[in-house]
C-alpha cells in the first residue's frame, strides 16, 4: 500500500510540474506574438486600404461607389450590394495593347455607370485586377479611392448580404479627368528600362508575372515577384514585415528607383500599390510597355534567372 501511495503522490507531483511548464510555455509564446506585433512596422498608407468590417458600416451612404473589378459573368453570381460591375478592359488603350489608356477614354467609361469625381470608391476583385484602376486614379489626383484587402472572397468569408444580377448608381456621373489632372508620374517608359539596365546598382525591376511566363522570355536582369506572393490563403495582405522580407529577399530595396512590369500593367499595378502605399517606397514606377514594345523589338533573358 505504501508503495501504491508514493507511486500516486509521485504521478501528481509529475503533474503539476508539468501544469507549471506548459503555462509557463504559454506566457512566452503570448510574449513572443506581443513583442512581434510590438515590433510590426505600421502600413505607411493605410488610408488606402479599407476591410470588409469597414466597408458594411458605410454600405448605404450616398457618395459611395463599389466597383466590382471582375468579369461580368462571376459579378452577376454573386457581388456586395449596390456595387457596379466594371469592365477592366476599358482600361486599356483600344490602339496599343497592354497600355493604359487616356484619360478621356476613362471618364467617359466611367461615368455612364453614375460615378462622380467627389465619391468614395472602393474597388475590389478576386485576384489583382482592381489594384490597376486604383493605380490609374491615383495618378490622376482622386484620393478618396480604396481598395478591399482580401477583395470579394474576405466579404464573402464574413457572412455578409450578397447581391445578385446587375445594378446601376443611377444617372450618367460628372466623372471628369484630363491629362492636366495628373499629380503622380509614375509610368516608365522603355529609356527608363535601358537605363535601368545600365545603372543596376541604383535600379532594379521586377517581372511581377508567373514563373512560368518569367521563363518564357523576361527583361534582363528583371527579378521575379508575383502578386499571389504578397497575399495570405484568405487574399488579405501579408504583414510589413513579411512584405519587406519578400523584395529585400530579392534585391528590391527603398534608395533604389523601381520598376514593376506584366504583359500589360494589372499585376504591375499590384506590385506598384503594395511596395508604395503599404511599404511606403516612393522611387517606383510602372511599365506599360513590356508586351507592344519590349518583347517584340529588345532583347531578353529566358530560364528561372
Amino acid at each position: 500500500m505504501k508503495i501504491k501511495k508514493t507511486n500516486l503522490l509521485g504521478l501528481v507531483f509529475l503533474a503539476l510540474i508539468a501544469l507549471l511548464l506548459s503555462g509557463c510555455n504559454k506566457e512566452e509564446i503570448d510574449l513572443t506574438a506581443m513583442q512581434k506585433k510590438a515590433k510590426e512596422k505600421p502600413i505607411a498608407h493605410p488610408e488606402y486600404l479599407i476591410s470588409a468590417e469597414q466597408l458594411k458600416k458605410k454600405i448605404g451612404q450616398a457618395n459611395l461607389t463599389i466597383i466590382d473589378a471582375r468579369d461580368r459573368n462571376t459579378y452577376q453570381l454573386a457581388h456586395i450590394p449596390g456595387a457596379i460591375c466594371y469592365n477592366m478592359k476599358a482600361l486599356s488603350d483600344p490602339n496599343r495593347r497592354g497600355r493604359f489608356t487616356s484619360p478621356k477614354l476613362l471618364s467617359l467609361s466611367i461615368r455612364e455607370f453614375g460615378v462622380n469625381m467627389t465619391d468614395h470608391i472602393v474597388i475590389y476583385s478576386d485576384n489583382y485586377y482592381h489594384a490597376s484602376l486604383w493605380f490609374y486614379l491615383h495618378m490622376y489626383g482622386l484620393e478618396n479611392v480604396q481598395i478591399l484587402n482580401g477583395g470579394f472572397e474576405q466579404w464573402k468569408s464574413k457572412g455578409y448580404e450578397i447581391a445578385g444580377g446587375r445594378e446601376r448608381k443611377g444617372n450618367k456621373g460628372q466623372f471628369k479627368i484630363t491629362e492636366a489632372n495628373q499629380k503622380v508620374k509614375a509610368i516608365a517608359e522603355t529609356g527608363d528600362i535601358v537605363t535601368a539596365m545600365e545603372n543596376p546598382s541604383s535600379n532594379i525591376i521586377i517581372d511581377t508575372r508567373s514563373p512560368q511566363e518569367y521563363s518564357g522570355g523576361h527583361i534582363p536582369g528583371a527579378v521575379n515577384i508575383t502578386w499571389d506572393q504578397l497575399i495570405n490563403e484568405d487574399k488579405t495582405f501579408k504583414t510589413t514585415s513579411e512584405l519587406d522580407e519578400i523584395f529585400t529577399k530579392q534585391g528590391v530595396t527603398q534608395d533604389k528607383q523601381i520598376i514593376t512590369y506584366s504583359n500589360n500593367f494589372y499585376r504591375a499595378s499590384y506590385i506598384y500599390f503594395a511596395l508604395t502605399q503599404l511599404l511606403g517606397y516612393e522611387k517606383v514606377k510602372v511599365y506599360d510597355g513590356f508586351y507592344l514594345y519590349w518583347s517584340r523589338e529588345k532583347p531578353l533573358s529566358y530560364g528561372s534567372k
